[in-house]
């Protein structure tokens, strides 16, 4: 374990070290990503493409660190008497009630649901955008090339318009913001010298959540503070429970609590109702936020396939296999409205620059289960919103002191894996996609 250690902090280092020069100036890769917005396609293809090159140029360094990774973790799965290491993580992150079995099934089911819903909303961007081919740099830039979205002027404004847009999904709601923020638990401007980030904890002696954020006045500080405020809300909900451990479930249960917020807000983001948007531009926060829930599942599915490979085949452990079985786990679940030819070292790339493979491993299908119960608790919301929103909490109020299924039960969903109970989902999310478009 101090050796898997000794490896993160190897990597990080590597990670940490990596710049590239954009117009003379010394960048990180993360630093690109904005430019992969900009309204002018080159300055978008030449972003993407630089951004994969220092992880092309470490590769070496960065797949020796993974063999050594592999052996070590394979070694700590023997040692706890288990087959293989993935066999010992899900035991480890205390999976009781779904297997490695329930996960490829999961995989197949993105690939038989969410993939044709990707082709489907990719299609449309292609058509929007009035490009032959649809290449990976085309796909965060808004279709229609115009500025982003200005949400809020101050934070002041943001924290007011959060309050009365959460009130609309329940008045206690807004107490709970108030009441943060009256504490002094709302740090969520950006300013220089902050750490990076946000996130939502719960001080527990106090029983009082915080949220953490470094907002600059985009549509994406709003997703952040609608996600962290459920997240805030499960801590307010669960603080009435006696011991510390009941109040924290594991994130299949607490992501459903933020990713919740996020749908159930979604009606209620327009100025006539409190919030931070004229119609037209709710619209398409709406649209943006509903598009982006589709287009995760092909890379959750992919991140997680491509560790239950790596860690149960043998031809896990060369570098160059991996590399090759990552280009066909892209190919499997990955619509193939985008067009790749000829970047197939920038869609290795890809791998490496996923953290979870290096630090968190097999920590990433928590975030795919989540959504489909947030989804659940979202279709309930639409024909019944006060029933939807009552169960919900109630489930929040639980912490972990019920069983996953319980949990998920008791918000009005189930656990879901299979190919008809996420059809239906989809079917749903692109019901409110028509809408929204027309």
């Amino acid at each position: 374990v101090s050796e898997l250690s000794k490896l993160e902090t190897e990597w990080s280092k590597v990670n940490g070290a990596m710049t590239v020069d954009w117009d003379g100036e010394q960048k990180t890769p993360p630093q690109l990503l904005p430019y992969l917005e900009s309204p002018d396609r080159a300055v978008r293809e030449r972003a993407f493409k630089l951004r994969a090159q220092p992880y092309l140029e470490q590769r070496g360094v960065l797949a020796g660190i993974f063999d050594q990774m592999l052996a070590a973790r394979q070694q700590v799965g023997h040692n706890a008497g288990f087959a293989n290491y993935r066999d010992f993580v899900h035991r480890e992150k205390n999976r009781f009630d779904y297997t490695p079995d329930d996960c490829m099934r999961f995989h197949e089911a993105v690939e038989e649901t969410m993939r044709p819903a990707t082709t489907r909303i990719l299609e449309r961007r292609k058509q929007e955008m009035r490009v032959g081919e649809l290449r990976p740099w085309d796909i965060t830039v808004d279709p229609h090339g115009r500025a982003p979205l200005r949400p809020f002027s101050d934070v002041r404004e943001f924290i007011e318009r959060t309050s009365d847009v959460v009130a609309h999904v329940d008045p206690d709601f807004r107490g709970y913001i108030n009441t943060m923020a009256a504490a002094g638990m709302l740090d969520l401007e950006n300013r220089k010298g902050k750490a990076p980030g946000g996130y939502s904890a719960t001080l527990n002696d106090r029983k009082m959540p915080l949220i953490f954020m470094n907002a600059v006045g985009i549509d994406d500080d709003v997703k952040t503070m609608l996600h962290e405020s459920g997240h805030a809300f499960h801590g307010f909900e669960a603080s009435k429970l006696p011991l510390i451990f009941q109040r924290h479930p594991g994130s299949e249960m607490a992501e459903v609590a933020s990713m919740s917020m996020e749908l159930l807000t979604s009606p209620y983001i327009s100025a006539e109702q409190g919030g931070y948007y004229s119609d037209d531009d709710a619209r398409r926060s709406i649209r943006e936020l509903l598009e982006g829930v589709i287009l995760f599942f092909p890379h959750c599915a992919s991140v997680d396939a491509f560790q239950h490979w790596i860690y149960t085949d043998e031809a896990g452990a060369d570098a160059d296999a991996r590399d090759q079985k990552w280009l066909e786990v892209r190919r499997r679940f990955e619509s193939d409205v985008i067009e790749w030819s000829g970047l197939d070292r920038e869609r290795i790339a890809r791998w490496y620059q996923q953290p979870h493979f290096f630090a968190n491993p097999f920590y990433y299908i928590e975030y795919g289960i989540a959504q489909l119960g947030a989804l659940q608790v979202w279709r309930n919301s639409m024909s019944d919103s006060v029933n939807a929103v009552r169960n919900y909490r109630g489930a929040l109020a639980l912490g972990a002191t019920e069983r996953l299924p319980d949990l998920y039960g008791a918000a009005g969903a189930r656990l879901i894996f299979d190919s008809a109970g996420m059809q239906e989902l989809t079917s749903v999310v692109e019901e409110q996609l028509d809408k929204l478009y027309n």
